[in-house]
């Protein structure tokens, strides 16, 4: 197995006991980023000279005797949403297109201080506004899977870039979706955390009370541990929790034979499991299936407030991102792509009562989900409702329709994790016929990754289910 193919979990106990180096390690990545991105379009700026520069001062560190940890070494992307200091960032948009930040935000400081190594900010949906990024700026982000379809979005070229090997980890942001979407279809782990969990201190907005940070990486394992860096409270951050930050890797090293065993895993049949793709059910049925045999129990729940809920939530994204943008919208209208200007502009016909009775009601269901809590100890669905479609298609035929994929309703069962704040992980279940990665969705309790993380897991362990490399494309 190739350096760039193995996992946080494989690399670690090699740098810290020095058989192999980071400077060795970031080179292979540079190398992967050279020979993948003519194809996949990942990247929008490769930290090329500072990433050498920080593995030869990582390996320094790590030869006098101060290894840091899992991450000390490992070389990652991030989203180009996420501010580096003395590095463009562009979110994706000719609007920030010379934006170069004076300060890095407090996730991508935390991953430095921890050891890991920033080599490159990578492509997405223009400011964060879709699932496709199909990017009219700096071009369309391909699958690794199959370079003609989407790689799911917003955060699409950082689930590409773990998917085809040209970064170990990447750090992705989700506001109705964007982390656990690219996740599912690029076939890797995505998590969003608790709402607060992790600070968005330098992490541009799109919806600032739905708006989740959070990595994507190739295992459960790898996505313990970079969010235990990631994780903990943020002075800079009022959204951010003071809860201590469990140790995710220590709950997750006990694995028992029936490891599901007490777990009441939460089945709700409306919006979840309505409008699927054959294969997608099949797979994630099966995926059910397994975790009753891991002495799980399933519980069918009812959530009469769901589709409510995704509708207001779509009140709530339309109007934070009209306010974050309007002065743009006012003053350089044209810069902005063809597919996000009218859903910007969306925004200013959300009247203040209407927002404000959104998120009124916002507060009242997630007393729906807290019942709903008291049944169960996690919530188990899809993470899309369709494989990977291709890019620029306008139509694709299903249910015996032409429909447009990106409406996120077809998309998407990702948004209800969003406006109730809930830890909710996408882990991959099986590909399809055509050999397209199909994402499984956990959710759990308000700060309780550790479950979902234990879930994810041990499903993982029984499954084998992983991201096979040498399956793809590139």
């Amino acid at each position: 197995m190739e350096l760039m193919q193995k996992t946080i979990k494989d690399l670690a106990p090699l740098i810290q006991k020095k058989e192999i180096s980071p400077v060795d390690l970031v080179k292979a990545c540079l190398d992967r980023i050279e020979k993948t991105e003519p194809v996949i379009n990942a990247y929008i700026t490769v930290m090329a000279d500072k990433a050498l520069q920080d593995a030869e001062e990582a390996e320094r560190e790590i030869m006098k005797g101060g290894y840091k940890g899992a991450l000390h070494g490992i070389p990652y992307s991030a989203k180009d949403l996420y501010t580096t200091k003395g590095y463009k960032t562009t979110a994706g948009s000719k609007i920030l297109a010379d934006y170069v930040p004076d300060y890095d935000a407090t996730t991508v400081q935390r991953l430095a201080e921890a050891g890991a190594i920033l080599v490159g900010k990578n492509n997405l949906h223009e400011f964060a506004f879709g699932g496709t990024n199909e990017n009219e700026h700096y071009g369309p982000t391909r699958n690794p899977w199959n370079t003609n379809m989407i790689p799911g979005g917003s955060s699409g070229g950082s689930g590409a870039t773990v998917a085809a090997s040209s970064s170990i980890f990447s750090l992705g942001t989700d506001t109705g979706g964007s982390i656990r979407m690219p996740a599912a279809l690029c076939g890797v782990v995505g998590i969003k955390a608790t709402y607060g969990r992790v600070s968005r201190y330098g992490v541009l907005p799109l919806s600032s009370s739905l708006d989740h940070a959070g990595p994507l990486t190739k295992t459960t394992w790898d996505a313990a541990a970079v969010l235990s860096v990631m994780a903990g409270y943020d002075p800079n951050d009022a959204s951010s929790s003071t809860r201590e930050v469990p140790n995710y890797l220590a709950d997750l090293a006990e694995v028992s034979e029936l490891p599901m065993k007490g777990t009441r895993i939460g089945i709700c049949r409306e919006y979840y499991f309505e409008h699927l793709d054959p294969e997608v059910t099949g797979a994630v049925r099966q995926a059910i299936d397994l975790f009753q045999e891991m002495g799980a129990e399933v519980v069918e729940v009812h959530i009469p407030s769901l589709q409510e809920a995704v509708r207001l939530q779509g009140v709530i994204t339309t109007a934070e991102a009209y306010a974050y943008h309007s002065g743009y919208l006012a003053e350089r209208y044209a810069e902005y792509g063809s597919n996000i200007r009218p859903r910007l502009e969306m925004g200013q016909f959300v009247p203040a009562w209407a927002y404000v009775e959104a998120q009124r009601l916002r507060a009242q269901y997630k007393k729906d989900w807290a019942r709903v809590y008291e049944q169960i100890d996690l919530l188990v669905a899809p993470t899309t409702a369709i494989p990977a479609f291709p890019i620029g298609a306008e139509t694709i035929s299903f249910e015996g329709r032409d429909v447009n994929p990106r409406d996120l309703g077809i998309l998407g069962r990702t948004s209800p994790g969003n406006f109730n704040g809930y830890p909710s992980i996408s882990v991959p279940c099986g590909l399809t016929a055509a050999g397209l990665p199909i994402g499984l969705q956990i959710q759990g309790r308000p700060f309780e990754e550790s479950a979902v993380f234990q879930a994810a897991h041990a499903y993982e362990e029984a499954s084998s289910i992983l991201t096979i490399t040498n399956q793809l494309a590139v």
